[in-house]
């Protein structure tokens, strides 16, 4: 069975090298079609008044996704860089800091995102930070004490995933029809209830990965 790259060359027919081409676009575009953009944030930990807190935002309200939303500094990896670059990059361009203020990175493995593809976490000191962020990106920053974390265990809830169907949904091809046993999947919700604004979601995972590393003695604490 003759490769793509093999179907290229001096003695290969020109359908075959048109056929091949062909080929190869459709399998690139194949693979950028079912590519799941890699997402990257950072909890970022500065000193304060009670000890170490962790520097969260409130997104704007003029952004598509998820406006208003509590959330830490991230965004999608770009190509050519890593999960860690892209999680300093983010933190530069939302709380606009320089990369000389973010200390050495740890990482907290990957966390369940809004949408369950995989958020690439990590915590760093954020040193010198006085408040500042994009307008573009963020409604405002605030702060969540470290101590009142680890005090205080976030609730977890179940949201039971239901299926959602097409209007044209070939129900005719499936046996059984509408009384198929579709299995429903279920997702754990976690809320920091008392926090303010609302620390929830993937947000709250992320926060709960940091403090696990931090019991374990990986994640930063005190400067």
């Amino acid at each position: 069975m003759p490769t793509i790259d093999t179907m290229n060359g001096p003695d290969v027919p020109g359908w075959a090298q048109d056929a091949a081409a062909t080929m190869a676009a459709v399998e690139a575009g194949a693979a950028s079609a079912c590519a799941v953009p890699r997402l990257a944030v950072l909890v970022p930990v500065e000193d304060g008044p009670q000890g170490a807190r962790v520097v969260l935002e409130v997104r704007s309200h003029e952004l598509s996704s998820q406006p208003g939303e509590v959330s830490l500094p991230g965004g999608h990896v770009e190509p050519g860089e890593t999960a860690a670059q892209a999680a300093v990059r983010e933190t530069c361009e939302e709380l606009l800091v320089e990369p000389e203020s973010i200390g050495s990175l740890v990482a907290l493995g990957d966390v369940e995102g809004p949408a369950g593809h995989p958020i690439a976490a990590f915590a760093a000191r954020l040193s010198g930070y006085g408040g500042s962020f994009s307008p573009d990106e963020v409604e405002r920053t605030f702060t969540a004490d470290v101590g009142w974390l680890l005090s205080h265990e976030p609730e977890t809830h179940r949201v039971r995933l239901a299926p959602d169907f097409d209007d044209d949904f070939p129900f005719d091809l499936v046996p059984g029809g509408r009384g198929y046993r579709w299995q429903w999947g279920s997702r754990a919700i976690p809320f920091w209830r008392g926090s303010d604004p609302m620390i929830w979601g993937a947000t709250a995972r992320v926060l709960m990965a940091f403090l696990d590393a931090l019991r374990a003695g990986r994640a930063p604490r005190e400067g």
